[in-house]
């Protein structure tokens, strides 16, 4: 945990606005709707396209709900030298977090006048990582959304429960589990290529061990470009970091970050021998659930 020690001195004024566990207020009689009815009544509206207010550079997070998932978001944010509040309902959570973010609450976030009071509406995200109460996780993003939250992000479980958060104003909903699912069948069926991003279906960047047949040559050698049509965007050598020039000599062991279509990556693949750590990737990098 030493990368995230920095953050420790970072502490903002959102520590003064811990709380302590808060039993649900009392609300207005809308807001004592069976949750199920007030779902069903604004599915029967008409249906408005939720357009992302997506900022160009966003600083200040809340995430609720610190489960797995919750948990390592908001440290991962933090570690990123962002101001995060963590919010969750069990105290023994917060505490292993408040070390490491910029601000904690042991508090019920289905309560409008406790996100009202934690100042929810300020923040430029609130990601809702709630994850296996159905109800707090759709009460809690209809509050955020009422309360006036920019952008939104909430963790589903289901395809129905997906369809409920969008319509309670989440802007984007995640699948942890399914993209855990899909990236370790990835990485077993072909322990030589990690898939770090899709861009498109036609692009993607994926880590690669380097091709037998590229060893011991320069990048202008191979050259890569225009024979493979993919492009080396850094290679990784044991624990250094080398941007890559045309001079560059690629060597047995070499890690790649490679750019481009799937079927180019598919072939150059093809030539290689070596794996990724794969066993360190799935047991480090997919905890997502």
């Amino acid at each position: 945990m030493k990368k995230f020690e920095k953050l420790k001195d970072k502490k903002v004024n959102l520590k003064a606005k811990k709380v302590e566990t808060v039993q649900k207020p009392k609300v207005e009689k809308e807001e004592t709707k069976n949750p199920i009815k007030r779902i069903l009544e604004r599915a029967s509206k008409e249906k408005k396209e939720v357009k992302s207010v997506l900022k160009k550079s966003m600083s200040q997070f809340a995430v609720i709900g610190l489960g797995r998932f919750g948990t390592k978001v908001a440290l991962t944010l933090a570690a990123e030298g962002n101001e995060v509040l963590a919010i969750d309902t069990n105290e023994r959570s917060i505490r292993e977090i408040e070390d490491y973010v910029s601000g904690t609450a042991v508090a019920d976030a289905t309560g409008t006048n406790v996100l009202k009071q934690l100042g929810i509406h300020n923040f430029d995200c609130v990601v809702v990582a709630i994850g296996e109460d159905l109800e707090a996780s759709i009460l809690t993003t209809l509050i955020c959304k009422d309360l006036g939250v920019k952008l939104i992000v909430a963790k589903a479980n289901s395809e129905a429960h997906k369809e409920v958060l969008e319509r309670m104003g989440a802007d984007v909903v995640v699948f942890p589990e399914d993209y855990t699912a899909t990236k370790v069948a990835k990485m077993l069926s072909n322990p030589s290529v990690n898939e770090v991003m899709k861009l498109t279906d036609k692009f993607k960047i994926v880590e690669i061990a380097v091709p037998d047949n590229w060893c011991n040559k320069t990048i202008i050698d191979i050259d890569v470009r225009r024979k493979y049509r993919v492009s080396i965007i850094v290679i990784k050598r044991d624990e250094y970091v080398i941007y890559p020039e045309p001079e560059t000599e690629l060597k047995k062991g070499d890690i790649l970050l490679v750019a481009g279509e799937p079927k180019r990556i598919e072939e150059v693949s093809a030539y290689t021998s070596d794996v990724i750590d794969v066993i360190h990737t799935l047991s480090n990098g997919l905890n997502l659930d």
